[in-house]
């Protein structure tokens, strides 16, 4: 992709005002205040997937929030810091949470082959039990693993399953547990997901080191002698000089050690809200809601009748592909991307049920178990949100949270399964969590009501009883895009039309850029926007 200055006074357009667009034009605005830039949504709100509504409750004037799409961010990656020091600059900081690393609600669970829900290793105990549940070593893994350091590296991409399987000899791994990962991160078949693509440091550690058990025990001596583990990336750096000379991210990335989730108070769409309202009042920028993308033209930077210096499209490919002249050598390789739909539910409850006994936690995530037909709910897993709410504490204010026994709780089901299937009715689907409330998480339902608020309906109950279960449904249709095997070679003829044709556009979002989850995308806009300062 060629991005290159933008001429003085220049007219950008950015479609889509979800965090990818929201944050391009805030970084671009940043750098290049004489730019005027035209943000165009198809929905009346900014955010996109980053949705937050609130269920109100009429007799109480209670309103609980009810995360519809991503609510935590996780680790010290750059795109986190860039989103916290956005926040201290519109001067929200205190909306930032996070959760301490020996806390309950970092305990991570997933699914074995029987559908019991088991703990991912934290300790000598639980790595008993894990290993007691959770068939993924075999005997082949056993052999695989003596064997690794002799196989030789493959140059060219594969998915994620032969890989493994290549390197270790068996699936074991795959089957029980990293493919319940890729449902977690992508929703995707772990069969089909490019190597290259969702796990490119292995393939990296297979070129340069030639073996990846090789390449661990050098971590672990490395890791033992290194003194100070924290640096400064150059990305970081660069921010630092051009956009915020007083982030201190040395500092906030030390704070941040013991602290691997990370959450917004009044839930994510917090951010995107404040964003867009800021980018409005205070830069050459105008958002235009309930307007989408009719007409793109890369070569002359159209977008529905105007002419732009720069479009920058975070927008669904398929989108894009309709709106640009049929004849355009994109459209066919933006109709090739292949997205994923998931059935989302949130549940709650007043009283303490619906969480499994004994095992608090993040939640739990449902593997694939290869040949074994045990997933007939499509269920990808189950997070569990008030866990999580019960034990954060404000990064900025220290502020922790007060517990209370309300239950709350979020199932994802579908991804690459409904890929193979017709998506089932919103009746069925409902169906199917009353079965995973009751064989998954063990809820009697016959001792409790079901009250169930329809999507599109306002988010609103006259009262929640105790032995209520309140549930609001949503499908979120093509909202993850597959890295499947020969996704790197769709992008790269993406990337190659783009320079070779001097197109007005670049991509954000989370196709032919870097990465899928919301840092990611914020890094992405970062160094996309420095390239046309």
């Amino acid at each position: 992709m060629s991005l290159k200055s933008l001429p003085k006074n220049s007219n950008v357009a950015v479609l889509g005002a979800g965090i990818s667009g929201l944050t391009f034009t805030y970084f671009l605005s940043k750098l290049r205040p004489d730019l005027n830039i035209e943000i165009f949504e198809k929905s009346n709100r900014p955010g996109g997937w980053m949705y937050s509504p609130h269920l109100h409750v009429t007799k109480t004037g209670e309103s609980i929030l009810l995360e519809k799409g991503p609510r935590t961010l996780r680790g010290i990656k750059n795109g986190s810091l860039f989103m916290i020091d956005i926040l201290r600059d519109l001067n929200i900081q205190d909306q930032v949470e996070v959760i301490h690393k020996s806390s309950n609600a970092n305990r991570k669970y997933i699914t074995d082959a029987q559908g019991e829900i088991v703990q991912v290793p934290n300790s000598l105990a639980t790595t008993i039990d894990f290993f007691k549940h959770v068939q993924c070593v075999d005997g082949k893994l056993i052999k695989g693993l003596i064997k690794e350091p002799f196989v030789k590296p493959l140059a060219h991409d594969e998915t994620v399953e032969q890989f493994f399987k290549r390197r270790f000899g068996s699936t074991a791994l795959t089957d029980n547990v990293a493919s319940a990962i890729m449902h977690g991160v992508y929703a995707g078949d772990i069969g089909k997901l490019s190597m290259k693509s969702v796990m490119p440091f292995l393939k990296d550690v297979e070129t340069q080191s030639g073996s990846i058990v090789k390449h661990i025990l050098r971590s672990i001596v490395k890791k033992s002698a290194k003194k100070n583990g924290l640096e400064l990336s150059t990305e970081l750096q660069l921010y630092e000089k051009l956009i915020s000379p007083g982030a201190n991210f040395f500092a906030l990335q030390d704070d941040l050690k013991a602290f691997p989730m990370i959450k917004l108070k009044d839930g994510m769409e917090t951010f995107p809200k404040h964003l867009a309202k800021y980018l409005v009042n205070n830069t050459n920028t105008n958002i235009h809601y309930g307007t989408p993308v009719r007409q793109c033209d890369p070569k002359l930077g159209e977008v529905n009748g105007q002419s732009f210096d720069h479009v920058r499209s975070t927008i669904n490919s398929h989108s894009l592909a309709q709106a640009l002249p049929q004849e355009n050598p994109l459209v066919p390789d933006l109709k090739s991307v292949e997205y994923v739909s998931i059935f989302l539910t949130n549940l709650y409850t007043k009283k303490p049920v619906l969480l499994p006994k004994n095992k608090p936690g993040f939640g739990f995530l449902r593997p694939r178990h290869q040949n074994i037909d045990r997933n007939p709910q499509a269920l990808l897993g189950t997070i569990y949100d008030s866990d999580i709410e019960n034990n954060v504490q404000g990064l900025f204010t220290g502020e922790k949270a007060t517990p209370n026994e309300c239950n709350k709780i979020t199932i994802m089901m579908g991804g690459h399964y409904y890929n193979c299937w017709n998506i089932p009715s919103n009746k069925l689907n409902l169906k199917i969590v009353r079965d995973v409330l009751q064989e998954k998480l063990k809820v009697d339902l016959s001792k409790y009501n079901i009250k169930v608020i329809d999507e599109g309906q306002e988010l609103e109950v006259d009262s929640i009883e105790p032995n209520d279960i309140v549930i609001s449904y949503s499908l979120h249709k093509d909202c993850i895009p597959q890295y499947n095997l020969g996704y790197q070679e769709l992008k790269a003829r993406a990337l190659d039309v783009l320079e070779k044709n001097n197109y007005k556009l670049s991509f954000g979002g989370t196709v032919f850029a870097e990465g899928l989850g919301v840092p990611d995308c914020v890094s992405n806009s970062f160094t996309d926007a420095v390239k046309l300062m």
